[in-house]
């Protein structure tokens, strides 16, 4: 089975899940899936989980991301991007000088309110389900990190902006808070996320190529698995170690970091294992294995 992380450049107007449905037909696999919607009104960077790398969707969403974003001023939306309709207008003009004044106070942490049309779940309903039927519930504040913000152009009522963030950030809703913040409105009229961790836009397939490049091309280029676990520190053990650590079996090392690591056997990437230490010795125990041998790899 193949397996890895596809770097996609998904086009505005297509969903997260076309994307996903995109790269099964090319593989010709089911065992595929995205790592974190992108709005539909957005493009850029959506990293493919394929075969057992769909384990590690979860850390791979955990990855800092940057986006870079047009913003108009003087107009609020329902969706707070301009698929949506206008629901407020305001008349008010802004400088460059008072924009880079109230950007800057949004480094660092800040509290956001999820967004109503989003893909946020409540009670096993997506958000944007319920405002399209007009429905709106109380959503509760989240904190998330903004580690960089970056004037790109200003040119009013048009702005733009570089964003590197955490995890969870709405940049729909960090515009139309500095909108507000401002004394006037702003939505997002572009947005694009240039990266995704280690995957950046440049490097990326464009999904309306999925289908015209060959399937060997496709799995050229495949990140490996252990992309979306960098973050975890590393042990390298020698190879003869592999059969005992892919079969889950207690393994004595010399270092204890007293925490789940990524796990070698030479040049093998093996997974994740718990290190820790008892009755003076410090050992390792496989707790998710990747690994495969390459006799089963298609």
């Amino acid at each position: 089975m193949l397996n890895g992380i596809l770097n996609v450049n998904k086009e505005k107007g297509i969903s997260s899940a076309r994307v996903v449905s995109l790269v099964r037909r090319a593989f010709g696999m089911k065992k595929v899936g995205h790592t974190g919607t992108l709005d539909l009104e957005a493009s850029g960077v959506l990293p493919i989980v394929i075969g057992k790398a769909t384990r590690v969707s979860d850390y791979m969403m955990t990855k800092d991301k940057v986006y870079e974003t047009e913003l108009i001023f003087g107009a609020k939306t329902d969706t707070l991007d301009a698929a949506g309709e206008i629901i407020a207008n305001s008349d008010k003009e802004v400088t460059k000088e008072e924009f880079l004044q109230v950007m800057n106070t949004f480094r660092g942490e800040i509290y956001q309110i999820p967004p109503m049309y989003s893909a946020l779940k409540v009670n096993g309903k997506k958000l944007y389900d319920l405002a399209r039927e007009g429905i709106e519930i109380e959503r509760k504040r989240r904190k998330v990190k903004i580690y960089a913000i970056e004037l790109l152009d200003f040119s009013f009522p048009k702005a733009i902006i570089r964003v590197t963030c955490s995890k969870g950030t709405y940049i729909r809703t960090l515009v139309d808070d500095i909108g507000e913040k401002l004394g006037t409105f702003a939505y997002v009229n572009e947005l694009k996320r240039v990266r995704v961790g280690e995957l950046e836009i440049k490097d990326a397939i464009k999904s309306q190529d999925l289908l015209e490049i060959p399937k060997e091309g496709l799995i050229e280029k495949l990140y490996p698995i252990d992309t979306a676990l960098k973050d975890f520190d590393k042990m390298v053990l020698g190879i003869k170690y592999l059969d005992k650590l892919v079969n889950g079996q207690l393994v004595e090392v010399d270092k204890n970091y007293g925490k789940i690591i990524r796990v070698y056997a030479g040049e093998d990437f093996i997974g994740l294992g718990n290190n820790f230490s008892c009755d003076g010795k410090n050992f390792l125990k496989m707790e998710k294995v990747f690994y495969e041998r390459a006799d089963k790899n298609l």
